[in-house]
C-alpha cells in the first residue's frame, strides 16, 4: 500500500553539500559588509513625466551639491550626471558606511521632440527637476471633426 509523507515530516539533508557553500558565501558577504561598508552602484532613481507642453525629469540626488550636478543636451540626447564626495574628518574611521561617494550618469534620447532652448534645471531638497520644453512637432494637436 502507498503511504504519502510530506517533505516537512522529516529533516532535510543536503546530499551534495550546497548548504555549506551558501553558508560560506553568506559569511564572506557579511564580513565584507562589516569591514568595508556597502559599495555604491552609481544608481539614481528617476521619474520621467510628460505634460501637455513639456517633459519633466526628476532625479533623486541626495547629498549632491549644485556644483557637482551636470545637465547636458546635445543632438536630442539629455544627459544628467552627478558626483557626491563623502570625506571623513581626519582621524575618524567609520565603523559602518552605508552612504559613500557616488558617481552616476544617465542619458535620455528625446530626439526632435524636445527643445533645448526651453530646458531648465532646478535642484531642491535632493531632487533634481529638469523641465524640457516640447518642440512644436511633439505637441498634441486637436483636430475638429465635422459632420458630413
Amino acid at each position: 500500500m502507498f503511504e504519502y509523507r510530506s517533505l516537512l515530516d522529516r529533516p532535510f539533508t543536503d546530499p551534495f553539500g550546497w548548504d555549506d557553500v551558501f553558508r560560506g558565501f553568506d559569511r564572506i558577504l557579511r564580513d565584507a559588509d562589516r569591514d568595508i561598508g556597502l559599495a555604491s552602484t552609481g544608481y539614481a532613481p528617476a521619474r520621467f513625466d510628460e505634460e501637455t507642453d513639456k517633459f519633466v525629469l526628476r532625479v533623486e540626488v541626495p547629498g549632491v551639491a549644485e556644483k557637482d550636478v551636470h545637465v547636458d543636451f546635445h543632438d536630442g540626447v539629455l544627459t544628467v550626471s552627478a558626483e557626491r564626495q563623502v570625506t571623513e574628518p581626519e582621524g575618524f574611521t567609520p565603523r559602518r558606511r552605508e552612504r559613500g561617494s557616488q558617481k552616476f550618469s544617465r542619458s535620455y534620447a528625446l530626439g526632435e521632440r524636445a527643445d533645448a532652448e526651453k530646458t531648465t534645471a532646478e535642484l531642491k531638497d535632493g531632487v533634481l527637476a529638469v523641465s524640457i520644453g516640447k518642440a512644436a512637432v511633439a505637441q498634441k494637436k486637436s483636430i475638429a471633426v465635422k459632420a458630413a
